[in-house]
């Protein structure tokens, strides 16, 4: 497109230059006019075409020419003549076709260019309206992605309760011992407690009982027995009862243990876990872990009141 344009524009100029290059016949030729006002000396004054010429004839220089020859036999020098020129010719200059096609040509030009900052003007505009449609659309977009988060959480949450309504829950419950012990084989009740619409489906349990020195439980990796409960609890059963007969690492106490346990120098640990699934295929567990603490005043009998209490982190007792 510039191409073309430059090209035409160039032609434009070529033509302008010709027609403007084109002189008057008039004045084309000096020496002919020259020539006709020397032809008008002798008759004195002429007028053509509005021009008024006036001649003035050097006879004395021509006599003295004549008198004073050189000795070729030719005249020492030429007859000099004045001529005023009290007005100038009229000049006519037409126009042709080629300077109304360079008008033409160059409202054309105008025309073309005035047509293209219409038209960018144009694709500007709307440009700037698809800009504002994009940011409302934008605006709507995100707000419509926050309501949709938005309900997304509430599903999730309206779910979650729905799913905790409906599955079943297993709590652990440790029962006091029968304070002050006796010696011999001493039996650990507990009760596990069922709560919801739905069953519960055990894979794995355990529950057990030792003596240490330490308030604090250790580590040891090893869980036996396995509790004495159902392998599907369903709600019907509400409460479920088991015990744990030995304390580990005798199956007996004696009198010195509980005197040192009655003392403060010797603690009952008893911990252990419950790992289930609901109706819903979620594994859930159930983790416990309690001492036996024995008060440090004494009752007025002279003996000391007991309870469980729990040890250990979160994880060692907590309900999922």
């Amino acid at each position: 497109m510039k191409l073309m344009v430059f090209t035409l524009l160039f032609l434009a100029l070529q033509v302008s230059l010709a027609s403007a290059g084109e002189a008057p016949a008039a004045l084309r030729d000096p020496a002919q006019k020259r020539g006709a006002t020397c032809r008008a000396q002798n008759s004195g004054t002429d007028t053509r075409g509005g021009e008024i010429l006036v001649a003035q004839s050097s006879a004395p220089a021509l006599d003295g020419a004549r008198n004073n020859p050189d000795s070729s036999g030719n005249q020492r020098g030429e007859p000099t003549q004045t001529v005023k020129v009290s007005d100038l010719p009229p000049l006519s200059i037409t126009k042709d076709w080629s300077d109304r096609s360079y008008w033409l040509f160059t409202f054309f030009l105008a025309a073309i260019g005035g047509l293209q900052v219409f038209l960018l003007w144009g694709n500007l505009r709307a440009i700037e309206r698809q800009a504002i449609q994009m940011e409302r659309q934008t605006g709507i977009l995100e707000k419509t992605v926050a309501l949709a988060e938005k309900s997304a959480e509430t599903a999730r949450q309206n779910l979650e309760m729905l799913v905790s309504r409906e599955r079943g829950h297993l709590h652990v419950q440790i029962m006091p011992l029968e304070w002050p012990l006796q010696p011999g084989s001493p039996k650990l009740n507990y009760r596990v407690t069922h709560s919801g619409a739905t069953e519960a489906y055990i894979t794995s349990s355990c529950a057990r009982a030792e003596i240490t020195d330490s308030p604090e439980p250790g580590d040891d990796a090893h869980w036996w027995p396995a509790m004495s409960i159902p392998q599907i609890i369903t709600p019907n059963d509400k409460v479920t009862e088991a015990h744990v007969q030995d304390i580990f690492p005798r199956p007996t106490l004696e009198q010195a243990d509980i005197e040192a346990i009655d003392a403060g120098k010797k603690f009952i640990h008893f911990r252990g876990f419950i790992r289930y699934h609901d109706v819903f295929g979620t594994e859930r567990s159930t983790r416990f872990r309690r001492v036996w603490e024995v008060s440090k005043v004494r009752n007025p009998d002279g003996t000391r009141s007991a309870r469980w209490s729990k040890r250990g982190g979160p994880k060692d007792n907590s309900e999922t």
